[in-house]
């Protein structure tokens, strides 16, 4: 597995011919069937670490200086690999994924209007075309994912521990490669999902300790006008 990322700067040309795989020179490596995303738990900005159970893939970063939630995904050996940038001024995350040149290769837009799921988006690619849905379980430990034309096929999943509070670790499981391939998806939105999940549920946590802090102290305040 040690080629698997070393060519994702190739990707387009490889997905064009209809595979899901990644060459470098004449050495074909394909996607694993189970990987993980886990969040670093000492770290001064958001990173993750991309791996199988054998050796390390890939790192994502988060942007420091960034108007918005943004990442980069790089190699082992620091090698851009891909960049993910939220939209400003919408109400759910909307973020674009690009390769290294700039080229859009999809998008996961967040789904606001739901009942159940803790969490559910739409992974789109270069065409703003739907190709896959992930939705959340109510305990908030694991996506499934199918084709929007196919629920009831779930070809994935994205899952992590029930709790999970000092860090996150996701474990990435394609049951179905065939169809993970007819969907169109590049396997680095994938690793953006879980990012940007773990993101979001962070810098909620946060504005939910400052809102309390905010109460407490208001509260302690009108006291002692009393």
């Amino acid at each position: 597995m040690k080629v698997f990322f070393a060519c994702l700067a190739l990707f387009s040309a490889a997905f064009a011919d209809g595979e899901m795989s990644f060459a470098m020179g004449s050495k074909i490596t394909r996607l694993p069937e189970e990987f993980f995303v886990t969040e670093r738990l000492f770290s001064p900005l958001s990173t993750f670490d991309i791996s199988t159970d054998l050796e390390p893939l890939a790192v994502v970063s988060k942007r420091f200086f960034s108007f918005t939630p943004s990442f980069d995904l790089e190699d082992v050996n620091n090698g851009p690999l891909a960049s993910a940038s939220a939209h400003f001024f919408t109400w759910g995350t909307i973020a674009d994924v690009k390769d290294p040149k700039g080229q859009k290769i999809g998008c996961i837009e967040e789904e606001i209007w739901r009942i159940f799921p803790w969490a559910e988006y739409r992974v789109l690619n270069a065409l703003g075309e739907v190709v896959s849905v992930a939705k959340m379980d109510l305990l908030g430990t694991e996506f499934s994912l199918f084709h929007p034309d196919f629920p009831d096929h779930i070809y994935a999943t994205i899952s992590r521990p029930i709790i999970h509070w000092l860090r996150d670790s996701w474990t990435v499981r394609i049951f179905n490669k065939e169809a993970f391939e007819q969907t169109g998806m590049d396997p680095r939105l994938l690793m953006m999902l879980a990012v940007y999940q773990t993101d979001k549920d962070n810098r909620d946590r946060w504005r939910i300790l400052i809102e309390s802090q905010i109460s407490t102290e208001i509260y302690q305040y009108e006291g002692t006008r009393f």
